[in-house]
């Protein structure tokens, strides 16, 4: 029988606890592209979308079909159309009805439902075209949408709406997507797109969107397809939504990296800065607790008891994703211009930022040696500076208390030289 603690998704389970708790009951708005829909992956896309769901996730989805209603749209076009949207709606009801396989949730049933949601207006006259058949949204129907979602169901909007007189009109997936989040209050905007990133950046703020938006020849870098993304992220951010993300659909499992890891695996649009690392307080005991119990009971942290947290909360930083805490360190003066960082717990970003904001804090109180005690996480100490030392380095107060059954190895990062060892 393998040894449990070596399991290589162990850690990452652990990291993504938190995305987990801070998704459920929230509202998404995805929307898949024609490419989306043509991409080899498609199956697990639908596969991680049904796995949300199961999550406490309440989707909606909007698919585009092949030319997404772009441009002037005849009446034979518009049959088309038609006929491509019941293609794709057809697909996607057939994905989502093998639950998730496989897995002992492959029997759940997850129901994708749709129908005229959207009341549609007539594109008009633009630029001296008539464009006919071609629509905007006018008004999404939230009550109903809403009570299909409270239901349980999975709700599927077609770019596809419907007159008061029952003209269809064509409509543009993209603009829909953005005014669907906007109207129904989404949480997040999920985009799929060939592009994994943008410009290799993981996140990006609305303002900066809009400046690389307006640069000349961005059309011609990106294509129109992915620029109309851009722009119905970039509308849907300003008029509201608090995050946008825009997903590569020709990566495995880019949607759940995206969503449950610190690192992402695309571009997160936000208005703000959603990643903060601050000053434990009272109310976050709780969530600390919850972050290092898997990491206690695996052996990898010493265990703490909850009242000793309490006691000891003016020592601990936490970080935190869209109001979920993502991480948890703490930060104990040994006297002598010594202190411990201890009780690290956070994927490689997070951890990475807490780091920072420790050696910021340390520095500003004196310190010149931080210590680190690991069992596991020798190298990645090393990679960022620590030394390996021995345990009579460490100031007499702790190593009096060093733990010589669990041999945990001792890491130093000198913050500065003392006035003795600076000294010719």
């Amino acid at each position: 029988m393998s040894d449990p603690t070596d399991w290589p998704r162990a850690d990452w389970f652990r990291a993504s606890a938190p995305y987990i708790r801070a998704h459920r009951g929230r509202l998404f708005v995805v929307m898949l592209g024609a490419d989306a829909l043509a991409s080899p992956n498609l199956r697990t896309i639908v596969h991680d979308l049904a796995l949300l769901h199961v999550l406490g996730v309440r989707l909606t989805l909007v698919h585009g079909i092949p030319g997404d209603g772009d441009g002037p749209t005849s009446a034979e076009e518009l049959s088309e159309f038609e006929r491509e949207a019941g293609v794709a709606r057809s697909t996607l009801e057939a994905l989502f009805s093998t639950g998730i396989p496989p897995s002992p949730l492959r029997n759940n049933h997850v129901s994708l439902v749709g129908g005229n949601l959207v009341t549609a207006m007539p594109a008009g006259v633009v630029a001296g075209v008539d464009h006919m058949a071609s629509g905007a949204p006018r008004k999404i129907h939230v009550g109903a949408i809403r009570s299909l979602l409270d239901s349980g169901h999975v709700v599927l909007l077609s770019p596809l709406g419907y007159s008061a007189s029952g003209a269809a009109y064509t409509l543009q997936p993209a603009e829909l997507a953005a005014t669907a989040a906007v109207e129904l209050g989404a949480d997040k905007l999920v985009v799929f797109d060939a592009i994994p990133q943008l410009s290799g950046m993981s996140d990006v703020t609305v303002e900066g969107l809009g400046e690389l938006l307006a640069e000349e020849g961005a059309e011609a870098n990106y294509g129109k397809a992915t620029m109309d993304r851009l722009q119905a992220l970039l509308d849907a951010c300003r008029r509201g939504v608090p995050r946008g993300h825009l997903v590569g659909h020709n990566a495995d499992g880019a949607l759940l990296q995206e969503l449950f890891t610190a690192e992402g695996a695309g571009t997160q649009v936000g208005s703000e800065d959603y990643r903060v690392v601050r000053d434990a307080t009272d109310a976050d005991i709780g969530g600390i607790v919850e972050l290092i119990t898997p990491l206690e009971q695996s052996g990898a942290l010493v265990a703490r008891p909850r009242d000793r947290i309490e006691r000891e909360i003016g020592n601990f930083l936490v970080a935190e994703l869209d109001g979920a805490l993502t991480g948890c360190c703490a930060l104990y003066p040994l006297g002598g211009g010594n202190a411990e960082l201890a009780c690290l717990v956070g994927g490689e970003g997070v951890g990475d930022r807490l780091l920072k904001a420790v050696v910021e804090r340390a520095k500003a109180t004196g310190v010149a040696r931080l210590f680190a005690l690991t069992t596991r996480a020798g190298d990645w100490f090393t990679e960022r500076g620590f030394a390996p030392v021995d345990v009579a380095a460490l100031p007499g107060s702790r190593k009096a208390m060093y733990n010589y059954a669990r041999n945990s190895n001792v890491f130093c990062l000198t913050l500065r030289q003392s006035a003795k060892e600076s000294s010719p």
